[in-house]
């Protein structure tokens, strides 16, 4: 199981998350990614690659 932790202020809503994250995970809502289908992460951490200011959190549960 992996954890998904978006950090809300830090996140510019460039949606690279949203287009690269194989499992779906993300949406954009309000312009801010949110992990709506957390559960669908794989623990690939391609999206805290592609989030440039590193809002992304990754955590193996």
């Amino acid at each position: 199981m992996w954890q998904v932790i978006v950090d809300r202020d830090q996140c510019t809503g460039c949606a690279e998350c949203v287009d690269g994250c194989p499992g779906e995970v993300y949406e954009l809502i309000d312009k801010k990614a949110v992990a709506t289908n957390g559960d669908e992460c794989h623990g690939c951490h391609t999206c805290e690659e592609l989030c440039d200011p590193g809002a992304i959190t990754i955590l193996e549960e």
